[in-house]
């Protein structure tokens, strides 16, 4: 598989699940408490390190949980900007289970690290800093080579990339997995992965990642759940934009995943079940944004997320130039009742929702490929403000 072959599989995977898990965890204060609280390493890892024991089998419930959320892909830190490595039985463990479930493989890769003398005083002292980039080629080297074909490498924390000779590690890691992706290195990347925002780019591959609550690492007083209804908002908006969601859980330190983080990911997997068609491997912005609803489509099929139920029963579609010959809803098949004028298609059968219902998706057969038709409130002139 070429490269650009591996970006469209990953297109359309669409949706993967983020572990971030390390001794942070034993904390139940986060993934920056070390940098935060000025913890010296020695201390914090002879407080943390005899607490942190991740039960076997964990990884593998990390990547069945992935696969009930509909996810496609998963990416686990295999060191954070603490600095601990994790271990190899669990990273086999992790990657068997995500070959089994027939999901890609990611491995994230913190550069920084707070716990190494030799990062903390820079390349301003040569023989430390060269100490500390042999540590990490030699790290990056070992998940590699040591784990079988890896789908995605995910870097953090880089310096400037010849101040640890990116290059020539790069020329050796591309050799070793020349189908694997690679962002977040400053150079010589695949894919923009865009932390806690979108990046909405039509003309490069991208993912957003964010955390299902305020927390990356284990955060025992984070309690700020993002909503199922929000989740699912967060990974439309992404494919109708054309990018995926890269959504993170934070394991405790026996490496298990929050109750509350199991269920919304199980609820939206459950949704994706009724409504993936919309998701996965799919074209975005169809109508060149000019319907000004959240879009998506597959050949003479589009879709768009009702997102203003509120208007009542009778709900107007517009900018849309084709003849549409059917619309229904994706999740039930149900067929709704329409009138088209122009461009203007007027939804006379949609059923009000419940209020706290799950939103749902229109699935309209085309004539053809589906063609947008810009708002003639819109000036030319304006086009390139609005996004048009």
């Amino acid at each position: 598989m070429t490269i650009a072959e591996k970006k469209k599989l990953f297109n359309q995977w669409a949706y993967g699940l983020f572990i971030h898990y390390g001794v942070y965890s034993t904390f139940g204060l986060g993934e920056w408490l070390m940098f935060l609280e000025r913890r010296k390493p020695e201390e914090y890892f002879r407080e943390g390190l005899p607490k942190f024991k991740p039960r076997r089998g964990c990884a593998r419930e990390w990547v069945e949980l992935a696969k009930r959320g509909g996810m496609k892909y998963a990416v686990l830190t295999t060191r954070h900007h603490e600095g601990y490595f994790i271990g190899e039985e669990l990273l086999h463990e992790f990657v068997d289970a995500c070959r089994e479930n027939g999901l890609g493989v990611g491995f994230y890769y913190s550069v920084a690290d707070w716990s190494d003398p030799g990062y903390c005083a820079g390349p301003a002292s040569p023989d430390t800093w060269k100490k500390f980039v042999e540590k990490a080629h030699r790290q990056i080297r070992e998940i590699m080579t040591g784990y079988g074909k890896i789908d995605y490498l995910f870097y953090d924390g880089c310096p400037p990339p010849a101040s640890w000779g990116l290059h020539e590690l790069h020329k050796e890691i591309r050799a070793l997995q020349p189908e694997m992706l690679i962002s977040r290195c400053r150079e010589d990347v695949d894919l923009k992965s865009c932390e806690g925002h979108a990046n909405g780019d039509p003309d490069n591959l991208w993912e957003s990642c964010y955390t299902l609550n305020d927390s990356w690492g284990y955060n025992r007083f984070d309690h700020n759940w993002k909503p199922v209804k929000k989740v699912i908002s967060m990974l439309s908006n992404n494919r109708h934009s054309g990018g995926n969601l890269l959504l993170n859980v934070g394991p405790m330190a026996d490496g298990t995943v929050q109750r509350e983080a199991v269920e919304i990911i199980e609820k939206v997997g459950t949704w994706l079940q009724q409504n993936g068609e919309a998701i996965y491997d799919v074209v975005p912005h169809p109508f060149d944004y000019h319907d000004k609803e959240y879009s998506t489509a597959k050949g003479n099929t589009a879709y768009i997320r009702l997102e203003r139920e509120y208007r009542g029963p009778q709900r107007r579609l517009c900018g849309i130039a084709n003849q549409v010959k059917k619309i229904s809803i994706l999740s039930t098949g149900e067929e709704i009742a329409f009138q088209q004028q122009d461009d203007v298609i007027t939804l006379t059968g949609l059923i009000p929702q419940e209020e706290n219902a799950l939103q749902r998706v229109l699935k309209l057969e085309l004539d053809g490929a589906p063609k947008g038709i810009r708002n003639p409130m819109s000036p030319d002139y304006a086009i390139k403000f609005t996004g048009e």
